[in-house]
C-alpha cells in the first residue's frame, strides 16, 4: 500500500512540473492579428468557453481550444502544445487557459484577478489589459556591438525613457450621445510616455479623468472615467505632435478624439 502511495505521489509531482513547464516565460510581445485572435478567443458564442490559447514563442502563431458547453478543466497541454508546433514550425507554449493569461513575464503574476480577461471586454478594452500586463508594446533586445549598443543609447532617448512634460492642448471629441462635438482644452501630466489627463464635458455633465501609454511605433492605449459614471477606453495614434484616438464607452457607444499638435 505504501509503495503504492509513493508512486501515486510521484507521479503526481511529474505530471505538475510537466504541466507547470508548458507555461510560457520570459519576454513576450502580440502583434495586432494576435490580438484579434485572442479577442475571439475569450469572447466565443454559442454557449462555449475557452479553455487553452497557446502560441508560437515568436508570436506567428496561435491555436486555442474551447468547452463545447459550460466550463470543464483544462488537461494537460503538452498534446495542444505539440500541434501547435507542427502548425507553427517553431516552438509553442500556453498563453492563456481558460481566462486567465498564464505567461510569465515579470509583470504579469499568471494568476489572481490581475491576470483575468472577461468576455464581455472589446478589443480596445483588451489591448489596455495587455499592454498593462506588458504583452504589447516595445520589445527590448540585447546586444554586444559596440555600435549597436551606441544606437541603442540613442533609441532610447528619443523613446523618451526618462523625461517629464506636463501642459494643455485643445481636443475635440465625438461621444455617441452627445450632438455636438465636444471642443475643450485637455490637461496632460506625462512622464516616460505613460500620462494622466482629465477633461470637462458639456452641458454641466461632469469631468473625466484617465491616463493613457505610448508605444514607439506611434500606437498607444488610453481610458477614461467620469464623474457621471461613464468611462471609455481605447486605442490611438500619435506622431508629428498630434494625437488621434478611438474607442468605446461602458454601453458600447463610439468615442473618437483628436488632440492638436503643440505650438
Amino acid at each position: 500500500m505504501k509503495k503504492v502511495l509513493k508512486f501515486l505521489i510521484l507521479s503526481l509531482f511529474l505530471a505538475t512540473n510537466a504541466h507547470s513547464g508548458d507555461i510560457g516565460e520570459g519576454e513576450f510581445k502580440m502583434e495586432d492579428f494576435l490580438i484579434d485572435y485572442f479577442h475571439q478567443y475569450i469572447t466565443i458564442k454559442g454557449g462555449k468557453s475557452p479553455e487553452t490559447f497557446v502560441v508560437a514563442t515568436d508570436g506567428s502563431y496561435a491555436m486555442y481550444w474551447y468547452c463545447p458547453t459550460g466550463s470543464c478543466r483544462a488537461g494537460g497541454d503538452n498534446v495542444k502544445i505539440r500541434q501547435c508546433e507542427i502548425k507553427a514550425g517553431t516552438a509553442c507554449k500556453t498563453f492563456a487557459r481558460g481566462k486567465t493569461i498564464k505567461w510569465k513575464n515579470g509583470t504579469n503574476p499568471g494568476r489572481g484577478k490581475v491576470s483575468r480577461v472577461s468576455s464581455k471586454w472589446s478589443k480596445e478594452e483588451l489591448v489596455a489589459k495587455l499592454t498593462e500586463l506588458g504583452f504589447v508594446g516595445e520589445t527590448i533586445e540585447s546586444t554586444t556591438n559596440s555600435s549597436e549598443n551606441n544606437k541603442k543609447d540613442e533609441t532610447k532617448d528619443i523613446l523618451g525613457k526618462k523625461y517629464e512634460l506636463k501642459g494643455k492642448r485643445s481636443i475635440a471629441l465625438s461621444w455617441d450621445g452627445y450632438s455636438d462635438l465636444i471642443a475643450g482644452v485637455i490637461n496632460f501630466d506625462e512622464e516616460n510616455y505613460k500620462g494622466t489627463l482629465n477633461l470637462s464635458l458639456p452641458n454641466y455633465d461632469g469631468t473625466c479623468e484617465g491616463t493613457y501609454s505610448l508605444q514607439a511605433d506611434g500606437k498607444g492605449t488610453w481610458q477614461i472615467g467620469c464623474t457621471n459614471k461613464m468611462g471609455a477606453a481605447g486605442t490611438l495614434k500619435w506622431g508629428d505632435g498630434g494625437v488621434t484616438g478611438s474607442g468605446r464607452d461602458h454601453n458600447d457607444k463610439k468615442v473618437k478624439f483628436t488632440v492638436s499638435k503643440q505650438s
